[in-house]
């Protein structure tokens, strides 16, 4: 399909239509509530107080906040989060503006550009969240220079993604992996080390995407070519940056190290950068500023006379001179690591920050690119000549709030619509997976793949019982169904958010949790898993005395996580055989693709059936001999 430069205006459009509709779903949580209520949500922190502060890269002061009885937040602060910042009692005109650089249970850094006003130490504070504009002008940012992208090599770049050209492919070479690959998975390198423009990996899961990406990375940089890391989220990239520090590459997280996975913090640019003598000099000048700036400020706090305003105005003048000589000298420590590294990791919206303003790659691996909206994924293509992109667009998509801005579109990610642009030639499908017992594969397989995957012989007769004691004595079939129908559990809303939950569900979880841990399955190889954030949280509260190990989520967060065995509480029990957003298909087939050994499914077929999928699921149960009604199940009650 072609197109003209106009796209890319429109794609603004959608951009802006989705920032509205994030804001109006922030004022509506806000409206009619008090202070406390807005607590109680997670729009308003109150009764914080500063108990710590340093100079942060680029000057930034770094101000971290308590309660005043140093309790737990009643709700979690997100890295990257924008908060507003307000005196706790008194009225201001303006508050003062920053960003979340660390959270915890009980503490929260602030990092602000400039020196935070006096108020932020002197009593308690208050915490607003606001709408974080900064990503979105990024992206608006990076769609014009797309569209602004109008000679030479540059112009034909834009005309392949506008699908008005075809991607180019070098011819095939050889090339001598550094671990053993499948044919798909070696045939899947080799096109992506050949492509010019761009090319996709399509992982299903447990197929070795990662594998695929690992080997790309390997190859690229052995031929002398930088590389670059890069995803939506900050987990997807730290899984970029481990791929590459286990091949030995030289790799460098960019990100503040409080949004980056424990192991890798030693990787981030932040913490390497420290040890350059560079940086370690313009610590000291930054603090021989901060000094000055302080006695500027106290001089002009104790009095007018002539003589404190002179001495005020010098130290103003000598602290900003000796802050752009320390903000330089960062520059050059900056620079200096990164040139040396062979690969950058770092998210698609941090790529257009300061500290990579400059930087160019031969080659970027876009990982989750089918969760990532078009023009965020399109900031990728402006840093480096060859993209390629992997993601399974029959997982889950991109996350649009507007309905009006996914149904024109936004809800597309640029895998797909790539791949319709440019047909199946720009695609490899990776079909051996590795992850699922070849029973939990199958229904998946034929729903959501043509019935294209196959399971390797390692993993297609894996069974939970390899992992029991041979005393264990457990109903664990690859899939069981447990079909709820009739039973009078009906799914209930949380007065607040909306989200559903389902007592009579939990109840069946909380007894299979405990029979398969007694059973002797390691807490840490298995999950529950629901659409549902209310269901989520309820199963959360009740798992959490029987194990901490034992992760609780809902099934968005836990894409491209796998265990022995996998929970799932499909929550929607109604009359009306209402299912909500359990018609997207992507959603559950995540669901149904996270176990290896054991997949056990509670739902109501009542409900469930009037949808074909569903369907078709608990029939392939019931001829696999793992359908069992909950009215022939032990009563979960005897277990509580």
């Amino acid at each position: 399909m072609s197109r003209d430069v106009s796209f890319f205006d429109s794609l603004g459009r959608l951009l802006s239509l989705e920032r509205e509709a994030e804001r109006a779903r922030m004022e509506a949580l806000a409206e009619g509530m008090s202070l406390q209520q807005r607590a109680e949500q997670g729009l308003s922190f109150l009764d914080l107080e500063s108990v710590e502060e340093e100079v942060g890269l680029g000057g930034r002061v770094l101000v971290t906040l308590a309660r005043k009885d140093r309790a737990r937040f009643p709700a979690r602060l997100d890295n990257g989060d924008q908060v507003a910042v307000f005196p706790r009692r008194s009225e201001i005109k303006e508050p003062a503006r920053a960003l979340v650089s660390r959270a915890t249970a009980t503490r929260v850094q602030l990092a602000f550009d400039r020196e935070p006003p006096p108020f932020v130490h002197e009593g308690l504070l208050r915490l607003d969240r606001v709408p974080n504009d900064v990503t979105y002008e990024r992206v608006r940012a990076g769609l014009q220079r797309v569209k602004a992208l109008d000679k030479g090599v540059a112009r034909r770049k834009r005309e392949v993604l506008l699908g008005n050209e075809p991607p180019r492919f070098d011819s095939l070479r050889e090339f001598t992996p550094t671990r053993p690959l499948n044919p798909e998975q070696h045939d899947a390198v080799s096109r992506a080390l050949a492509a010019e423009d761009f090319f996709l990996v399509h992982g299903p899961p447990g197929t070795g995407k990662s594998t695929v990406l690992a080997e790309v990375a390997a190859q690229a940089v052995s031929r002398g070519q930088r590389l670059l890391c890069t995803a939506a989220s900050n987990a997807a990239v730290d899984h970029l940056t481990d791929l590459c520090l286990d091949k030995g590459l030289r790799a460098i997280r960019v990100g503040h190290p409080a949004r980056v996975t424990p192991r890798l913090q030693e990787h981030t640019l932040d913490i390497v950068v420290e040890e350059h003598p560079d940086r370690v000099l313009s610590r000291e000048l930054f603090d021989e500023a901060f000094s000055l700036l302080g006695y500027a400020r106290r001089q002009r706090n104790q009095g007018r006379s002539r003589e404190r305003f002179a001495n005020a105005r010098s130290s103003t003048t000598e602290a900003k001179s000796l802050l752009s000589e320390a903000r330089a000298l960062e520059r050059k420590a900056l620079r200096a690591v990164l040139e040396r590294a062979q690969v950058v990791c770092v998210t698609l919206a941090s790529l257009e920050s300061g500290v990579l303003s400059h930087e160019e790659f031969d080659l970027a691996l876009l990982d989750e690119a089918t969760q990532a909206t078009e023009p965020l994924t399109l900031l990728g293509f402006l840093r480096a000549p060859k993209v390629i992109l992997a993601g399974d667009p029959q997982q889950l998509p991109p996350t649009v709030l507007s309905q009006e801005a996914a149904k024109q579109g936004l809800a597309v990610s640029l895998f797909e619509r790539l791949l319709a642009d440019h047909g199946e030639g720009v695609k490899r499908m990776l079909r051996e997976q590795y992850r699922m017992n070849s029973a939990i594969m199958s229904f998946p397989s034929q729903e959501m793949y043509g019935g294209e995957l196959r399971a390797h012989p390692s993993v297609a007769d894996r069974t939970l019982a390899d992992v029991l004691p041979s005393t264990a004595s457990v109903d664990a079939p690859p899939v069981l169904f447990l079909d709820t129908a009739g039973k009078g559990f009906e799914e209930e809303q949380e007065k607040d958010t909306g989200s559903l939950f389902n007592r009579g569900e939990a109840d069946l979880v909380i007894a299979r949790v405990k029979e398969l841990l007694a059973a002797g399955l390691a807490p840490r190889e298995l999950a529950v898993i629901t659409p549902y954030r209310a269901q989520a949280h309820a199963l959360r509260e009740r798992v959490e005395p029987l194990s901490p190990d034992i992760e609780v989520d809902t099934v968005d967060a836990f894409q491209g996580r796998e265990k022995d065995a996998i929970l799932v509480s499909l929550t929607r029990s109604n009359s009306e055989g209402q299912l909500g957003f359990l018609t997207d298909l992507r959603r559950i087939n995540v669901a149904l693709t996270r176990a290896r050994r054991h997949l056990f499914v509670v739902g109501d077929s009542a409900t469930l059936s009037g949808h074909p999928f569903y369907a078709r699921l608990i029939e392939s149960t019931q001829e696999g001999g793992g359908y069992h009604s909950a009215w022939e199940w032990p009563d979960p009650n005897d277990s509580l």
